[in-house]
């Protein structure tokens, strides 16, 4: 039987010293486990900017606890690439999302500039 896990399944396996590490190795050597992308989302905002290579650590621990598709797969992968250069997590995440769903993003946010989905400015046109 599959299991879905949230956020503190995950940072019992992510971190040395969680007090809930033995039980969460145990559940997983007894049954499979998936999550969703929110519950990374979660992670970032949980660690906050801790000394972390997270990008190793997020395909690490995705091959330990995998979300659904290889859609969310790669959303989570590239959300962490962007957060590793500087995005906050949310705008990250909604960058790994239009870019890997092949669509724009609408914002008048200008991080947007930086990656690869295309920006279409939601603020005024300065020329008019």
């Amino acid at each position: 039987m599959t299991a879905f896990v949230e956020t503190d399944f995950l940072l019992a396996i992510a971190k040395a010293d969680d007090w809930l590490q033995d039980r969460a190795e145990d559940v997983l050597a007894d049954q499979d486990v998936v999550t969703s992308p929110f519950s990374y989302l979660e992670i970032l905002l949980v660690f906050d900017r801790e000394e972390y290579d997270y990008v190793r650590l997020f395909a690490n621990l995705l091959d330990i606890v995998p979300v659904d598709s290889d859609e969310e797969r790669q959303i989570v992968l590239k959300a962490v690439s962007y957060y590793d250069d500087g995005m906050t997590p949310f705008d990250a995440f909604h960058a790994a999302t239009a870019e890997t769903r092949a669509l724009p993003i609408i914002s008048s946010d200008k991080a947007y500039q930086e990656v690869d989905p295309e920006r279409i400015p939601l603020e005024p046109d300065s020329d008019n």
